[in-house]
């Protein structure tokens, strides 16, 4: 390992960071409204098995699988050339597949409501939405960070298969590097450690607002 080459790619590397954070900021943002709504879908009679087939599909894909079917396969069964950034192609589909997830942790967390609660709410004259929406929802909520924050983590990994589409981010500037000078455990372990020093960040953003929400839980019960 050479330490001053090592420390010579940082800045290379670490001009990519912004377009994996974006990444996976705006991919986890449309998941939460994907995941929200295949949630109302999944507790509908009528369109129970939509949602259904959807998580089947989203959760059996791979990742890499469904972004080659998003960016090569879609355009060439319809016969067109496809004009769309590859960047918005990988957002949207890592979107589609985390919101398989979420729908399962939302999900869990309103299932996790004691139901004695809604049947008082709706006893008192609420509307079944104001509901879950002033009662259910805001208790879920305990339950829900967590994991929403793990897969959320997931999802910032798994920004790096977007290269296999031609998107230069944190892992894809770390490959093109380490092609020109065959360095490559100089340059995978300080893209490994930039991944790490970003998780260790927003696992502190998290746990700040956890202990907030439980502060905030504990003074209403009080």
């Amino acid at each position: 390992m050479n330490l001053h080459y090592t420390l010579s790619i940082i800045p290379q590397i670490v001009a990519y960071l912004p377009v994996t954070l974006a990444m996976a900021v705006v991919a986890m943002g449309l998941a939460i409204v994907f995941g929200a709504l295949l949630t109302i879908v999944y507790n509908s009679r009528r369109m129970k098995w939509f949602a259904q087939f959807y998580l089947l599909i989203f959760r059996g894909f791979p990742t890499l699988v469904l972004l080659f079917i998003a960016y090569y396969g879609i355009p060439q069964m319809l016969h067109v050339n496809d004009t769309t950034p590859a960047w918005i192609t990988a957002t949207l589909c890592l979107a589609f597949k985390e919101a398989a997830y979420l729908e399962e942790i939302f999900r869990s967390g309103i299932v996790s409501v004691d139901p004695g609660q809604i049947e008082a709410g709706r006893s008192l004259g609420l509307s079944r939405s104001l509901v879950y929406r002033q009662i259910v929802i805001p208790q879920a909520l305990r339950a829900i960070v967590p994991p929403t924050g793990s897969t959320f983590i997931a999802l910032l990994k798994e920004t790096s298969l977007a290269f296999s589409i031609g998107v230069t981010e944190l892992f894809g500037a770390g490959k093109m590097i380490a092609s020109e000078n065959f360095k490559y455990f100089d340059v995978y372990l300080v893209v490994g450690i930039l991944y790490v020093i970003v998780i260790y960040f927003y696992t502190l953003l998290q746990s700040a607002f956890e202990k907030r929400l439980n502060r905030i839980y504990e003074n209403a019960e009080g």
